[in-house]
């Protein structure tokens, strides 16, 4: 399957469920498309050497020039500018390139002559520079249109999120936005109105690098006479960049059902696609174990699907905490950064079951610690120490993937940007198998962090919760562990993040009753 990400509409999932929230989820007021924008070249001059950028929220007006003649043609507004292997608009660096904010948009309509993978070079520039701090390009060897985004700190995109080449075409006009928001730490790249990708940036510095001179059509150095190189072939027409992070709702509205908006040709405010209903996944976990003192599944799978605990020399045997969701299983006296078994022994405490995962399917859990070390294990798998797996490094970036192998992208997120990891969070691990291929994605509490597409590697036979041979120990609560043999969409894991179980809702109220001790975590959705 194609790596795009084709959200449910909003009335559909209204429609279909009820929108459940821990506080208010009111509408962003409406924003007028120009706030924020500091340079737009819209390219309709139709003649002559200059580009003009006509933003008018810029501090200088980031003119561009043309070398070695690109054609003037007819763009998807009026004119726009045709690249033929040789020419760029060669942008000088200002205190508008100079964004100085931890959020950045950039936009443009792009008629490509040539496909990534059949580019003259590894890389072909749409809007690049050198320094790579805000760059839209074509990427040969990922055959993918790609939005890059480099921080304050030299650290860029863990995956930088791209458009596959099956979605392109050289015969049409298309939009194409990259969005990056240092505070959610997230870097979005959408195609024709639609989020097609979504990659994150393992760091919180959040400001974007700066020093950044920029090219349309090629890639100049950063030093005087700012030579040229990976020169793009195509047209390229109303390209704008902003101080903040646009989201679907001007997506849409730049794209308008293929027509366009321009950049420049009104500035109307936009309001914020509504928030997205939860709805009750349809699909019942193969494994449900609700940590209720014990691990007994209530999965569609039945008791050969148990939980078995695996117990260390002089550990206490399984031992459970109280949560939001009644009970969980804490396995805090796990000693940090120790491998759960030494030769044939048991170190610490794990759980395992005998179980293979499916060709598609969600793994989906609630966890907290008070520790972060590397490696903390979430989840893992007989295949491979390394692959099925799911775990928090020191610097609690929480990381999974299905392969360790070649073309093996891992998902991640920094927990550190939603409260920490001694918050209570929920994560969930979604998997799609298409022939030799697999597409995955990442949620942490009900929103999708980060996707990828990796080769598949067959799951071993046995799954392993907090440990397992050839993994370090995890150090935590674990808590509402479910596998189900589907992926469930976006709306179905918010609902998960929101409601817990009634019988959970019991237990805890019972537990308030009796004067049941809790272990301090805080509250999380």
């Amino acid at each position: 399957m194609n790596k795009i990400f084709l959200r449910w509409s909003t009335a559909a999932a209204i429609a279909g469920g009820v929108f459940l929230s821990c506080g208010p989820a009111a509408l962003a007021e409406s924003t007028p498309l120009q706030d924020g924008l500091v340079s737009y070249w819209s390219l309709s001059e139709g003649s002559g050497t200059e580009a003009g950028d006509t933003a008018a929220s810029g501090a200088v007006a980031d003119n561009g020039t043309l070398r070695e003649s690109p054609a003037w043609v007819n763009g998807i507004f009026n004119s726009g500018l045709q690249f033929t292997g040789t020419e760029d608009v060669l942008i000088p660096n200002s205190v508008d390139m100079d964004l100085g904010s931890n959020a950045v948009t950039l936009s443009a309509w792009v008629k490509l002559d040539k496909l990534p993978a059949d580019i003259s070079g590894s890389f072909a520039g749409i809007l690049d520079s050198q320094a790579d701090n805000y760059i839209m390009y074509l990427d040969k060897g990922n055959n993918e249109l790609r939005f890059k985004v480099t921080d304050a700190n030299g650290t860029s995109t863990s995956a930088h999120p791209g458009i596959p080449a099956a979605m392109l075409d050289t015969t049409d006009w298309h939009h194409v936005m990259g969005v990056y928001d240092g505070s959610a730490g997230s870097v979005k790249i959408y195609y024709d109105g639609v989020l097609a990708d979504i990659a994150s940036l393992p760091t919180t510095v959040g400001t974007v690098r700066s020093g950044q001179v920029t090219s349309l059509g090629a890639q100049p150095t950063t030093a005087d006479p700012y030579t040229a190189s990976n020169f793009y072939e195509g047209g390229i027409s109303d390209v704008a960049l902003w101080t903040r992070s646009l989201g679907e709702a001007e997506a849409e509205y730049l794209y308008n059902g293929g027509t366009g908006n321009a950049v420049g040709a009104a500035n109307p405010s936009i309001d914020a696609v509504a928030p997205l209903a939860a709805t009750k996944p349809t699909a019942q976990p193969v494994i449900y174990y609700a940590m209720d003192g014990d691990l007994t599944n209530q999965g569609t799978g039945g008791a050969a699907l148990n939980g078995v605990f695996h117990d260390g020399p002089g550990m206490a045997g399984p031992q459970f905490a109280t949560t939001n969701h009644g009970q969980g299983l804490d396995l805090s006296s796990n000693p940090e950064a120790t491998s759960s078994t030494s030769g044939n022994e048991d170190v610490g405490q794990y759980v395992s079951v005998d179980y293979t995962l499916p060709d598609q399917g969600t793994i989906e859990l609630r966890f907290s610690s008070e520790s972060s070390y590397n490696f903390q294990s979430l989840w893992a798998n007989s295949v491979h120490s390394n692959a099925w797996e799911s775990w928090v490094y020191g610097n609690q970036r929480l990381a999974a993937r299905g392969n360790n192998a070649a073309n093996a992208a891992n998902l991640d997120f920094l927990l550190t940007l939603v409260g920490g990891i001694e918050e209570n969070h929920h994560i969930a691990f979604t998997w799609e198998r298409s022939g030799d291929t697999m597409d995955a994605s990442l949620y942490i509490d009900g929103v999708l962090r980060e996707v990828s597409t990796e080769n598949w590697l067959a799951p071993g036979s046995t799954f392993y919760l907090g440990g397992g041979p050839g993994n370090h120990l995890g150090k935590g609560v674990y808590d509402e562990f479910r596998i189900y043999d589907v992926p469930l969409n976006d709306s179905e894991i918010l609902y998960l993040t929101q409601v817990p179980e009634p019988s959970s809702v019991l237990l805890v109220a019972l537990l308030a009753a009796l004067g049941g001790v809790s272990h301090g975590r805080r509250r999380a959705c």
